[in-house]
């Protein structure tokens, strides 16, 4: 009786054996194919690089540039396809499209606010770089605001976002708009006297 129980101990020692072998061998096939297809992955990835790199350099643009050129450093993608949006996973297909973007008129009463903190987020959220930013103002201003930028440009030049957003609060968040803002809230408050409330 004993002797039947070695046996069979042994023999499910031996299929537990090569069950063992059997396992080993597939992860050792499975890490192989692994490390392949990383290898791969990155010589794929090498070779986007470059040739994103490769169409920057040999761009002419068909307009007449207003801006100076993209540098070298500007074109270095590190790790990321879309090298204007940084190393974020965010890419260019997630950025709204520009008619998306709010508008700024300058005629209406807290439209400054709302146009400057949608812009905010939009940069912060999607790291839409300053030039790009900057460079669609003239299709973000409207009515007033846009014979303002018109007249602004060629007087102080290419600014960053945060000179532009200093500039608009300057013009459109004055003393005389705060006074008139604190007047209407005063204004609009509710009087036992004068209101009768909702029954």
């Amino acid at each position: 009786m004993e002797d039947i129980s070695i046996l069979n101990i042994n023999y499910q020692l031996r299929i537990l054996k090569d069950h063992v072998l059997e396992i080993t061998k597939n992860t050792n096939q499975f890490a192989t194919h692994l490390a392949k297809s990383d290898s791969e992955r990155q010589e794929l990835k090498n070779e986007i690089i470059a040739n994103v790199e490769q169409i920057h350099k040999n761009y002419e643009p068909h307009m007449p540039r207003h801006s100076p050129p993209l540098t070298e450093e500007k074109l270095s993608v590190k790790g990321s396809l879309t090298p204007f949006l940084g190393d974020n996973d965010i890419s260019a297909k997630d950025v709204p499209k520009l008619e998306n973007w709010p508008t700024f008129s300058g005629e209406g009463e807290y439209n400054h606010i709302d146009f400057i903190k949608t812009i905010d987020m939009l940069k912060e959220y999607f790291h839409i770089p300053d030039e790009i930013l900057v460079g669609n103002l003239h299709c973000l201003f409207t009515k007033t605001a846009k014979k303002w930028y018109y007249n602004m440009r060629p007087d102080h030049g290419k600014h960053d976002w945060s000179w532009w957003k200093s500039e608009v609060i300057t013009k459109w968040a004055n003393n005389s708009w705060r006074f008139k803002m604190e007047n209407t809230f005063e204004s609009a408050t509710f009087n036992s006297e004068k209101d009768k409330p909702l029954t």
